[in-house]
């Protein structure tokens, strides 16, 4: 994996996870505070958060201030972080496996056009405050 998670929209962090080391990618504030529970989201201060970019890594955001939060403090499993099924879209919760068994077990859907009218992937609006990686 390179160092962004997907689209580009995003920038390397200034900072490396402080677990495992990995440069991880700048994510929006809200986003953070949309995806973090209750009791994480409270701690949360006025700092640039980062994704870290790692599948083995059992954190998922670190601020350039040291501070860390894991797999345990986010509402909704990290796509790139968990075995399948994966959501792949978070606006409208749809995973691989689903995808998958359109594909290869029903053979109902051929291309991404299909896909995407069949199942709503990649056509949500709230990417910013649903998908981890905030795009």
């Amino acid at each position: 994996m390179g160092s962004q998670v997907c689209g580009g929209k995003s920038k390397e962090a200034d900072a490396p996870c402080p677990v495992c080391g990995t440069t991880g990618q700048k994510v929006p504030a809200v986003t953070v505070a949309s995806l973090l529970n209750a009791e994480a989201v409270a701690s949360l201060r006025d700092t640039q958060y980062n994704l870290c970019l790692l599948p083995a890594c059992n954190v998922v955001y670190y601020s350039d201030d040291g501070r860390v939060f894991y797999k345990g403090h986010i509402r909704v499993p990290v796509w790139f972080k968990e075995n399948s099924p994966r959501i792949i879209c978070y606006c409208n919760n749809v995973t691989d496996s689903e995808i998958l068994d359109h594909i290869l077990t029903r053979q109902c859907r051929h291309n991404l056009k299909d896909i995407r009218e069949h199942t709503g992937a990649n056509a949500g609006r709230d990417c910013l405050t649903k998908n981890p990686a905030g795009t």
